[in-house]
């Protein structure tokens, strides 16, 4: 029984016996037929036994990295790790696909992929041409990421979608409530309503990663991890324009930036007290826009170091206002109302609103990822360029839903 080394090069020896028929300038058709006929069942029942034998192959592999044992190829010769142009010329599906469809006539492989042999990595970096002879190394699943902040700030708002890229509502700018007890037959008194037009237009957030396409190609778990990690930075750079977004260029205007927000609260400043504290000057904020705006809020969005300062205060006697250290894991809540902590709010800062009824974002399209080969020199480098964008409008209905708190 021939070994897979051997196999191997019985196939490559048959194929360039095949070849110089087939670049013969003296032989006619006929007998470049006649000669190619026997090569290319040759080469058939050799390929056969080369994918016999790498099946028994990779079944040896998977047993002796069961059992632990170090292997090389069997019958391979030490060369190193490296692959000739030769061996994944004759290993590729092209070169496969040709020879079962039979070396006759004019023919061509098509486009195949081969990897350089000299310069692709070494035992210690293996690199895109490098074929491994050394044990086979332990695999872990996973990636271990960098950490980034969660995604809270979108969470707050309602969700909508589009089909049209500008985004129109009325706002009331002016009521005059004159209503009042009228007399028999006396003169009604005149109410009146303002409206102003509001146009919210749509916003790209968009960011790509170049990426070789041996890496694409090759681990697919690579590729996955990617895509989710292009939706990430898309989705916190998203945070940073719903609350921080200056409205210049293609910058949407956040909501800290819209006129008509609820007066801010300074801690210790009027209307709060000398002697409040945080917590304190966040529910005076809570009362002001229930009495100004008349909606109820529901979520306050606040500074990481802030939210550190609430949970670590203490009373006179030295306990904790909040649970302290053991209490059991649950939905962050201060005065009833859900807390969202991100450092997109600004340091020290808390946002008080009414997120479900004072505002709203919208959605064109949802978020997408796509890869192309197209940009700059990247067809001629092997690079793929992974895009995430997406397309969306913040709607802010009552601006008066919404009021900083800032000195905590």
């Amino acid at each position: 029984m021939p070994s897979l080394k051997e196999a191997k090069d019985k196939v490559r020896e048959l194929s360039k016996k095949g070849l110089e028929v087939t670049e013969s300038k003296t032989m006619t058709f006929a007998e470049q037929k006649s000669a190619l006929d026997p090569i290319e069942v040759e080469i058939k029942k050799w390929i056969d036994e080369v994918q016999s034998l790498e099946f028994v192959e990779e079944k040896r592999k998977q047993f002796s990295a069961e059992t632990g044992e170090s292997l090389t190829e069997a019958g391979a010769e030490n060369t190193g790790g490296k692959k000739s142009i030769g061996q994944q010329f004759v290993e590729s599906a092209g070169y496969k696909s040709l020879v079962a469809k039979g070396i006759k006539g004019n023919f061509a492989s098509g486009e195949i992929e081969l990897k350089a042999t000299l310069t692709e990595g070494t035992a210690g970096t293996p690199g895109p041409g490098y074929s491994t002879v050394a044990s086979l190394p332990t695999l872990l699943p996973g990636i271990v990421d960098i950490r980034f902040q969660p995604l809270m700030i979108s969470d707050l708002f309602p969700q909508g979608t589009t089909n049209t890229p500008l985004i129109r509502y009325l706002v009331e700018t002016a009521v005059t409530n004159a209503a009042a007890a009228v007399a028999e037959s006396g003169l009604k008194p005149e109410s009146s309503i303002t409206f102003s037009k509001v146009d919210e237009v749509l916003h790209k957030i968009a960011t790509f990663l170049p990426i070789s396409d041996e890496m694409l190609e090759d681990f697919a778990q690579a590729q996955s991890y990617i895509d989710a990690r292009l939706l990430l930075f898309v989705k916190l750079a998203e945070q940073a324009q719903l609350l921080t977004g200056d409205g210049t260029g293609a910058n949407m205007v956040g909501l800290l930036n819209r006129a008509g927000l609820a007066t801010p609260i300074v801690k210790g400043t009027s209307p709060s007290l000398s002697g409040d504290n945080d917590m304190d000057a966040i529910y005076r904020q809570i009362t002001a826009i229930r009495t100004t705006s008349f909606l109820e809020p529901d979520a306050i969005a606040i500074d990481p170091l802030a939210w550190e300062n609430i949970l670590l205060s203490k009373n006179g006697q030295g306990a904790y206002y909040a649970n302290g250290p053991f209490a059991s894991a649950e939905v962050p809540a201060l005065w009833g109302k859900k807390v969202a902590v991100s450092v997109a709010v600004p340091a020290n800062e808390a946002i008080v609103g009414a997120y479900a009824q004072g505002g709203q974002i919208f959605r064109k399209g949802g978020l997408t990822v796509e890869a192309s080969n197209s940009h700059a020199d990247y067809f001629q480098r092997n690079l793929t360029a992974i895009r995430a964008e997406e397309r969306l409008a913040l709607a802010i209905y009552r601006p008066g839903a919404f009021g900083v708190v800032s000195g905590l």
